[in-house]
């Protein structure tokens, strides 16, 4: 099922670069999202800069026809692969993501574009539930969720370069 999403900044493509690749950013959105515990590794590659954030997050809103595939919590591990500056500064970046132990998959592409004095920071993701019959009734949850998340990021990273954080 796929995801797409965007939110604007008044920043530039750099700035909101070194807003999602600093490893305290990235502590507190897990902290705001909930998370009962985390690990964050920025590190760089080449001309790449990776992101790996895995947290530990409750399974309460989980349905139930999901839940014995998840048990009480869901790890999460989302890796993002930023490749370096494009001309006009803007960046993209890979993004593999997973639940441990089941079946759901993210793959797609996130982005940072100039658009006039500030920036758009996009992603698009195909989430996949890879279990017969019901996989496809799962995904939409878990769709939700990662939506929810990366609303609460977005909102904390606006705060985050406006200093109100």
């Amino acid at each position: 099922m796929e995801l797409k999403m965007s939110a604007s900044y008044d920043a530039t493509p750099e700035e909101v670069f070194a807003i999602v690749t600093d490893a305290t950013f990235r502590e507190q959105a897990c902290e705001k999202t909930k998370a009962l515990s985390y690990d964050v590794k920025v590190s760089s590659t080449g001309g790449d800069t990776v992101v790996r954030v895995e947290r530990k997050m409750p399974a309460d809103d989980v349905p139930d026809i999901a839940r014995k595939f998840v048990g009480e919590t869901l790890t999460v591990v989302q890796t993002e692969t930023w490749h370096a500056p494009n001309a006009d500064g803007s960046r993209d970046a890979d993004v593999r993501g997973e639940i441990t132990n089941t079946p759901v998959t993210l793959k797609g592409t996130a982005s940072i574009r100039p658009d006039g004095a500030g920036a758009v920071q996009a992603i698009e993701l195909d989430v996949k539930v890879a279990v017969p019959l019901i996989g496809k009734k799962i995904e939409p949850f878990v769709v939700d969720a990662v939506r929810s998340g990366l609303a609460k990021e977005h909102e904390l990273g606006r705060e985050w370069h406006d200093g109100t954080n």
